[in-house]
């Protein structure tokens, strides 16, 4: 089951990656409302989970590659989640930022809860 859970979280992560600029890149086909029902149910927490983490930890990784590509400190992270965040905290507001923005949820789900970590957990204060 761990290892099953890893191997998801990691083609979840790759998903996630920004599109590069010339080249297509695979973006999955579940669709903001359909992993918002898996978040909203207690069997799907778990799958729910895994996917907002995968999401949070591409885009933490993508800000400190292009940090370390760049050799300077210019590139702004898109979130800033303490390590100290419990995933149902992320899973919390994740959700309630669908249930706020339904007319936006056919949008792939990677870029949904990239958008709502974005909002939900900004950079330098705020929310």
């Amino acid at each position: 089951m761990k290892i099953a859970r890893l191997l998801a979280l990691g083609c979840v992560m790759a998903a996630a990656l920004p599109v590069a600029q010339a080249s297509a890149q695979r973006v999955s086909r579940l669709s903001g409302e359909q992993l918002g029902s898996l978040c909203t149910k207690p069997a799907g927490t778990g799958i729910c989970d895994s996917y907002i983490s995968g999401v949070a930890d591409a885009g933490a990784l993508d800000h400190l590659f292009e940090r370390n590509a760049q050799k300077d400190d210019k590139d702004a992270a898109a979130f800033c989640i303490t390590p100290a965040t419990p995933t149902a905290d992320m899973r919390g507001k994740v959700v309630n930022w669908m249930k706020a923005h339904r007319d936006g949820l056919n949008r792939p789900a990677g870029e949904v809860v990239f958008t709502a970590l974005h909002e939900s957990y900004p950079c330098g204060g705020g929310k």
